[in-house]
């Protein structure tokens, strides 16, 4: 998990299992802040003037890890099955699959529970098992319609399911909480969504976590680009991360889901290659914010 956060996670030498869309952000030695302030102003204005023709805009969401404050829907489900690959020279985490189920519970609520099947492949060789269940409640207390913006917060908890997963540096042994605020707004013909959060660890350690994410749609098709960061006490623990995606409607109740991502790294760690593929399921509309 991206914790993270969809999201959060250190293990040697690749944090255990991050997948993109989870709230555990993998962790890896970054850029001096200014340097990686610098960066993500270019590469988000460069995803903005990719985004900047055509109509409605999208959604945050999977398959990016900037969360939006979209909901289900009263009674309604979504179902998230992907496999997620963060990879380094020295080591690769693959999600295979993360399931995310998703339930509305009224207009503004979602409930959320996810669970992956971690695989980790490094120089002790490869192994897989059960990784860390997260829980989630996600409620919007504000719509863009009424208020002009849309905003939502979203409390997770994940936490070891299984000892030996954590013993073979599958997941994390700490139990962690993140607390953060989503809010979207349409922009002319894109969506511009942020996200910011706090992580709490058992053992102590505290993140904060940021995102801004856009969303625009060519006709069917929805382009999506985000950049995505941690900041704790150590270099270890800041990163940001470069994310570009899509969704793409199989049928009535169906949505090919894909992005690919890249950590911004100047030596100090090894650079982080992301990747997501997933089909979303849905049962109704969706409660847009």
């Amino acid at each position: 998990m991206l914790w993270r956060v969809e999201t959060s996670v250190t293990f040697p030498p690749l944090p255990p299992a991050a997948p993109i869309g989870s709230v555990h952000p993998t962790t890896c030695r970054s850029r001096s802040p200014v340097r990686l302030i610098r960066h993500s102003v270019r590469a988000l204005g460069c995803a903005l003037f990719l985004l900047a023709t055509g109509r409605a805009p999208a959604q945050g969401g999977p398959p990016l890890v900037t969360d939006d404050p979209g909901t289900p829907g009263r009674g309604n489900w979504e179902v998230n099955v992907a496999a997620t690959l963060d990879r380094t020279s020295l080591a690769s985490s693959w999600g295979t699959p993360l399931v995310d189920a998703n339930y509305g519970w009224g207009e503004r609520i979602q409930l959320k529970l996810e669970m992956p099947f971690a695989v980790v492949s490094d120089a002790d060789g490869t192994r897989g098992g059960i990784g860390n269940p997260l829980f989630g409640v996600k409620w919007r207390f504000l719509d863009e319609e009424t208020a002009g913006v849309a905003v939502s917060t979203y409390p997770q908890l994940g936490f070891n399911l299984v000892s030996s997963s954590a013993d073979r540096g599958l997941d994390q042994r700490e139990t962690t909480f993140l607390l953060p605020v989503s809010a979207v707004k349409a922009v002319g013909p894109v969506a511009v969504n942020v996200e910011a959060g706090r992580v709490f660890e058992s053992g102590g350690g505290e993140d904060w976590v940021w995102g801004v994410a856009l969303g625009h749609s060519f006709g069917r098709v929805e382009a999506l680009a985000e950049v995505f960061g941690t900041h704790g006490d150590d270099a270890a623990s800041r990163q940001v991360l470069v994310n570009l995606g899509g969704r793409v409607p199989v049928s009535a109740g169906s949505t090919l889901l894909v992005s690919g991502g890249w950590s911004l790294s100047d030596g100090e760690g090894p650079r982080h290659a992301f990747f997501y593929l997933g089909l979303q399921l849905t049962s109704g509309r969706k409660s847009t914010p």
